[in-house]
């Protein structure tokens, strides 16, 4: 009966180290600067705890191709910024607005998407606000 205990113990503090180490912070986006990246998606998912996308750029000179990839806010909080589920599906283009990674890798944080036809979400409740950087953008990406 001990042993069945202790197991379960240490299975429960598993699991619980294993759902606190999955989620981090927003401190390897610079919140203080905004790129935009306009490509085809490959990868769409709006699942919690983040929203995952990747594109397709065209390279530098129009040769060849290559994936960027880029994280966002919780199903949730994308809503209330005006997804909708089954906006955004693989082959669309997308203008992404993103706050970059601090070690210059591309991609980011995705601040605003617009879709070709115009259609719009982000962080911020209308396009023109996605221009908008710094401290009100990280708070919003960290969740407070």
């Amino acid at each position: 009966m001990k042993t069945l205990r202790y197991i379960a113990m240490t299975a429960f503090s598993l699991c619980l180290a294993a759902a606190a180490g999955a989620h981090h912070s927003a401190v390897q986006f610079d919140f203080g600067k905004q790129v935009q990246y306009t490509g085809v998606v490959k990868e769409f998912s709006a699942i919690n705890l983040h929203m995952r996308m990747s594109i397709e750029l065209k390279n530098a000179g129009g040769a060849g191709t290559h994936i960027v990839k880029f994280e966002g806010h919780s199903t949730n909080n994308m809503y209330r910024a005006g997804y909708r589920k089954g906006m955004v599906q693989a082959g669309q283009t997308v203008t992404v607005n993103a706050a970059p990674y601090r070690d210059g890798t591309e991609g980011g944080y995705v601040i605003a998407v617009t879709l070709a036809d115009g259609t719009f979400f982000g962080m911020k409740g209308r396009a023109q606000d996605a221009q908008r950087t710094g401290d009100e953008v990280r708070r919003q990406a960290e969740g407070r």
